[in-house]
This record gives structure tokens, sequence and C-alpha cells, in this order.
């Protein structure tokens, strides 16, 4: 029987790779138009928005593949998680806000 964190980890790391992904198709790429928040119509620069925004997704995602190592390694501690949320949450918030031009000069 393979063991329950094993599970928990695996998924928590293909979510992570695929958050990992995302970022990168923001950041690295330019493609500010993949995110949620992002309008084309305004006048904040889609460069800055890959930058900002996108290096927080890549942050979000490499958050979420050390949490799944952590998880294989010593195993599941609600503390743990309850820490990883509550720091995606407020990533998510803060990426949502440079998607919206937050902190822009143009």
């Amino acid at each position: 029987m393979v063991d329950p964190n094993y599970i928990s980890g695996a998924v928590w790391l293909l979510c992570g790779l695929a958050i990992l992904y995302l970022g990168y198709l923001i950041a690295i790429r330019g493609r500010a138009d993949l995110h949620q928040n992002y309008d084309d119509e305004s006048p904040v620069d889609p460069a800055y928005v890959s930058r900002w925004a996108g290096g927080t997704a890549l942050l979000m995602g490499v958050l979420v593949v050390v949490y799944a190592i952590r998880e294989m390694l010593y195993g599941f501690q609600p503390y743990a998680l309850g820490a990883l949320v509550v720091t995606l949450l407020v990533l998510s918030y803060v990426t949502k806000l440079f998607a919206r031009g937050y902190g822009y000069r143009g």
C-alpha cells in the first residue's frame, strides 16, 4: 500500500507544476492576457503585468512545489498546509492588483 503522504504530495506537486507553467507563460513568454484580471483595453503596459503578476505566479508555484516535497518527506502537518493556503490567498490578491495596474507608472 502506498503512503497517503506520497499521494497527497504528488497531487500538490502536479498542481505546483501547473501553476509554474502558467506563471512561465505569463512572466517569461509575456502572455499577460492569460491573467483573468488583466484588461487589454486598460492603459497598463502588458510587460509590467507580465513581469509582476507572472513573477508572483512563479513564486506561488515554487511554494506549492516546496510544500509538496515537504509533505512527501515529513508527512501531513496542518499548520504547514494552513500556512501555504494563507500565503497563496495573499499572493493571489497581490497578483490581481498587479494585473489591474497597481503600482504602474506609465
